[in-house]
């Protein structure tokens, strides 16, 4: 889901409330006009979080004022970075929710802390909160009360977990210097729109070991009338061009995949671009061969996978799509919240020796096949042997499809209402792991996170003449993402609020980061909203 697609739909619900409410008027209906519009309460809001940013800020000072000390739980927060270092002290505050009664505004709201002790300790907290204020004459906001900090989460580290290492690792490569490093803005007043170059577009990367040296090497996919860049990992740790034969692709690449096609035990590779899927063969570590394009039904490619889904020992290609190229000719029209004019995912049956059928049909995956699919992700979910798929589809349902033997035929069969996992929301990305050691598999969906929205689909007067069950489903766009865990019948709950504040989200991952022997979560995310761009 681009930031064009939420503006536009925000627009379109706004005129929906703006026409109910002329022919409310006219049936002469008596309505109560809200204190606050969508607009003044976001305003009040924005105001607000700056008084709450200037008064929490206060925690890293000596200087607390008394509505703090007077709470308890606030005085314990600020006895932990009072000795922060100046340079490393920030402080984030979110409003997710907004209450307007006749006389105050009550508010619930995030704060998060970081801070670097004298001792070098690294401390992040995170903490939520109550708040009530009132309105004064000269349009500002006084506080009346400020609750204690709960749902509070502590962290303290000796040292950082990550360290910024672009400098080192490819500080001196030409090749990001003179191109990777620029950022999108400045190659698109340089290339013509025609190549394929887009405001929009989204562009991945696979990591591999190219050349058989043991260590994973970089490949960068870019937009059209860029070249795709290989990097070679060398003893020292920093990635290099060598200028590999094949590798400078010039189309638009959405998605790469390091992978033995040919099962010569080295790592091919396969690209994800509008004209198909590209076959390119590791010929010893030397360059790169393309050994054919898989055609394509759709352009607008985003996830490329592979498994071998029949067991028969050759890998098996599928690719997602989001934008359907049919859609208008099908008369299809779009639908926020159960979108299904996108495009159709494929599956390519890998037959050994470069060759590949097409084969969506033929398994079952045609079901539904007109979702506006950003993500899939392979897993032996049941525990029988073979992989099943999960699809992450932005505006609506996901999918899960299980892998049958029917017939003595591999057919997938659509699971997720069954099971528990349709998450309808805005799926960006999915990730399996077993995040309770339980031996049962669990998926991870990311989506998108809203502040704003969070506050505003909760408002009183929220599209006042619509059925609460499409509220509901509004509110859950703004959710965030979902943590679904698997019990022992092979159904799948909500894990809750606890994982779901991953911000605006696109990609997640369930990794051991701390190698204490449990699988943590890793979430990318980001958007620059307006001129505030602390949120990345």
């Amino acid at each position: 889901m681009n930031f064009r697609t939420v503006i536009s739909t925000f627009i379109t619900v706004s005129c929906a409330i703006c026409c109910n409410k002329k022919e409310r008027h006219a049936d002469n209906i008596a309505e109560t006009k809200p204190r606050y519009t969508v607009e003044q309460s976001e305003i009040a809001a924005e105001i607000i979080k700056s008084n709450l940013t200037e008064l929490l800020s206060s925690l890293f000072s000596q200087s607390i004022p008394s509505i703090l000390m007077s709470t308890d739980g606030w005085n314990a927060i600020g006895d932990k970075v009072q000795v922060s270092e100046n340079e490393y002290s920030k402080l984030k505050v979110s409003i997710y929710e907004i209450r307007h009664t006749s006389m105050n505004i009550n508010l619930r709201a995030r704060v998060e802390f970081k801070a670097q002790s004298q001792t070098k300790k690294r401390i992040g907290i995170i903490a939520h909160f109550d708040s009530s204020w009132s309105e004064q004459g000269d349009g500002g906001f006084k506080i009346l009360s400020i609750g204690p900090p709960e749902q509070l989460t502590v962290n303290e580290s000796p040292k950082l977990w990550f360290t910024n290492e672009t400098s080192r690792v490819v500080g001196n490569e030409a090749i990001f210097k003179n191109h990777l490093s620029k950022g999108l803005d400045h190659w698109l007043l340089r290339i013509e729109s025609i190549h394929g170059v887009d405001a929009f577009i989204n562009n991945g990367l696979t990591l591999g070991d190219f050349n058989g040296d043991g260590l994973d090497d970089l490949y960068v996919c870019q937009p059209g009338g860029l070249p795709n860049r290989l990097l070679i990992n060398s003893a020292n740790g920093a990635l290099v061009n060598l200028n590999i034969p094949g590798s400078d692709y010039l189309d638009h690449t959405s998605s790469a995949l390091f992978v033995d096609i040919d099962n010569d035990s080295d790592q091919d590779l396969c690209l994800a671009t509008p004209s198909g899927i590209v076959l390119l063969e590791n010929d010893r570590g030397n360059k790169l061969i393309l050994r054919g394009t898989l055609q394509t039904d759709e352009v607008d490619c985003h996830s490329l996978t592979a498994t071998d889904y029949d067991l028969d020992g050759n890998l098996d290609l599928f690719i997602t799509f989001a934008l359907g190229s049919i859609s208008s000719e099908n008369g299809l029209s779009f639908q926020f919240d159960d979108a299904r004019d996108g495009g159709s995912n494929q599956l390519f049956k890998g037959n050994g020796k470069w060759s590949f059928s097409e084969v969506t049909a033929l398994t079952g995956l045609s079901e539904s096949n007109n979702r506006h699919s950003l993500a899939a992700s392979w897993h032996d979910y049941d525990l029988d042997g073979d992989p099943d798929l999960y699809i992450a589809n932005d505006y609506g349902f996901n999918q899960l499809f299980r892998n049958d033997i029917t017939d003595n035929k591999r057919i997938f069969k659509e699971i997720s209402e069954q099971v528990g996992v349709q998450d309808r929301g805005a799926g960006m990305s999915v990730s399996w792991g077993d995040y309770n050691r339980d031996g049962l598999p669990d998926v991870y969906v990311g989506n998108m996170y809203s502040n704003a929205g969070n506050r505003i689909t909760k408002m009183s007067d929220y599209l006042p003449n619509s059925e609460n069950d499409l509220k509901k489903i509004y509110r859950r766009f703004a959710k965030g993402n979902t943590l679904l865990v698997q019990n022992k019948k092979g159904d799948f709950k909500d894990f809750g609020p606890t994982v779901s504040m991953g911000r605006w989200a696109w990609s997640s991952i369930f990794a051991d980061i701390n190698n204490d022997g449990w699988e943590d979560l890793l979430v990318a995310n980001g958007y620059i909203s307006g001129p505030i761009q602390d949120d990345l």
